[in-house]
């Protein structure tokens, strides 16, 4: 069905092409840096972090809080250094063919290697506080995780096609013209070889679910509109407490879920991203005319979180984010049954986009796919536990932990840890760096600087996920927080 090669091209040329690497971490340009984010977001960059947050103070005298296209993305490669990483940005490199060698090569490269991409656009976010009713802020986003990690047999079958060691037998071309079969050779040249096609016997073949083996693939692209409310609920002379509350109404453009280890798979993709997926068989299709962006996922989450402050500096604060579903109900398919018995397709010969995609046009055997009415699936659920100690606009230092709640394959695959020291020398400039392990990435430093002008009214500022990757060659992470617009009236 087209629904795979689709599919199947959106996660190679993401995951595979680009070489780059669940998302949980939002759109925040001046807490980036600080990577402990959980005990000193405010306003409305605490919705998705704590939203027992919003009715702290500041340390500005300004109630309302504007910010507008705030930009944070980031790319994870366990599987190339930064220079490869940046020639393969390049047509020229990716043009270059590869020989059979090179290809094999790229299968050790690439076997169970995690490649991660998150992006978030906050496209506006606004907050009020009120000293007697609290706290209510409102953000709207687009939230975008790419998370695979490829079973070497998959792995194999992706970048070697025909020449796929998974066969054991050989259609060929002899030089005369005639077409024979013969076994694989075990000692295999393709320069030897013409070959046509190549298939394997039923008895011997992997169904589509065991061809998955170990691998791991998730895609998400989310549109997100987040309400929150907090409140301070006790106070003292000593110890404050806060609660909060979000709930998030979520569009769904896309989705692609792929567990091995589960043996199950499916897709929801929207007409931008899957143009083909129409299909008479298809119980969920979309309309032919369908507007490219028509979503095809819908559903609701909450979030919760508490905080105590003591003595107006220490925090400890804990909160749980993206209680709830979603349901797919356009352009859905689901991994079917039968075996992998033969393939015509070669493999990815160059590194270039229409390599790629031509060579998965023709994929549509290597797994097996049926049309599916809806499907539903959890968000990706995390808790938050976070301790710091602040003195507003003028030095925090904290530390937090993020930890999945639920296996999902575009969440974070591990509990994620998180340091970080910010300092403003002045009152209009603030330094930040950090130190990050876990999640989906591996050990990062964090940093970024903002500034702050008219006693907070205007803000801007710019930051990384990872400065050591300027030092570093290995496992880079390339990242960037942007924000120009932040206002606080």
């Amino acid at each position: 069905m087209r629904i795979y090669r689709i599919s199947l091209s959106l996660i190679v040329l993401v995951g595979l092409l680009v070489e780059c690497s669940g998302q949980f971490e939002s759109s925040s340009f001046n807490l980036t840096g600080l990577a402990a984010t959980t005990p000193f977001a405010r306003d409305y960059q605490s919705l998705s972090v704590n939203p027992a947050n919003l009715d702290l103070e500041t340390g500005y005298d300004q109630k309302t809080t504007l910010g507008l296209f705030d930009l944070t993305a980031s790319l994870y490669t366990e599987l190339l250094t930064k220079q490869q990483l940046m020639n393969g940005f390049t047509s020229k490199t990716r043009a270059q063919p590869l020989s059979f060698s090179e290809q094999m090569a790229k299968v050790d490269e690439l076997t169970m290697k995690p490649t991660v991409i998150d992006a978030d656009l906050l496209t506006i976010g606004a907050s009020f506080r009120s000293e007697k009713i609290g706290a209510f802020a409102f953000t709207m986003r687009e939230r975008f995780d790419f998370y695979s990690r490829l079973d070497r047999t998959l792995t194999e079958l992706l970048w070697l096609g025909n020449q796929s060691s998974y066969f054991d037998s050989l259609i060929v071309q002899a030089a005369s013209g005639a077409d024979s079969i013969i076994a694989r050779p075990e000692n295999f040249d393709l320069s030897q070889y013409n070959i046509l096609s190549a298939f394997i016997s039923s008895a011997q073949a992997l169904s589509s679910q065991e061809l998955l083996g170990n691998t791991a693939i998730g895609f998400s692209w989310l549109q997100e509109f987040n309400f929150g409310y907090g409140k301070r609920v006790i106070k003292n002379d000593n110890f404050e407490f806060h609660v909060g509350v979000s709930a998030k109404y979520l569009l769904g453009q896309g989705i692609i879920e792929i567990n091995g280890q589960k043996r199950e798979a499916f897709s929801a993709l929207s007409p931008l991203l899957n143009p083909f997926a129409a299909s008479e068989q298809n119980p969920s299709s979309l309309p032919s005319d369908a507007s490219r962006l028509k979503p095809v996922g819908h559903g609701f989450g909450l979030d919760i979180g508490g905080t105590f402050l003591f003595k107006k500096h220490f925090l400890i604060n804990a909160a749980i984010n993206d209680i709830g579903q979603m349901q797919w109900n356009g352009n859905v398919f689901e991994l079917g049954t039968g075996k992998v018995t033969g393939f015509d397709e070669v493999g990815i010969e160059t590194l270039d986009v229409n390599s790629v995609l031509n060579t998965f046009n023709g994929m549509d055997a290597l797994l097996n796919w049926k049309g599916s009415q809806s499907h539903i699936t959890r968000l990706n659920t995390t808790a938050r536990l976070g301790f710091g100690f602040e003195e507003l606009q003028k030095f925090r230092i904290g530390f937090d932990v993020i930890a999945p709640m639920n296996d999902n394959q575009a969440n974070i695959q591990q509990a994620a840890f998180n340091a970080g020291l910010e300092v403003s020398p002045w009152p209009w400039i603030h330094l930040q760096v950090g130190l990050s392990d876990g999640g989906n990435y591996g050990r990062r430093m964090p940093a970024g600087i903002t500034f702050t002008v008219h006693e907070g009214a205007y803000e801007m500022g710019v930051a990384t996920r990872d400065l050591l990757t300027y030092f570093n060659d290995d496992n880079p992470t390339l990242s960037v927080a942007l924000g120009f617009l932040r206002f606080r009236f």
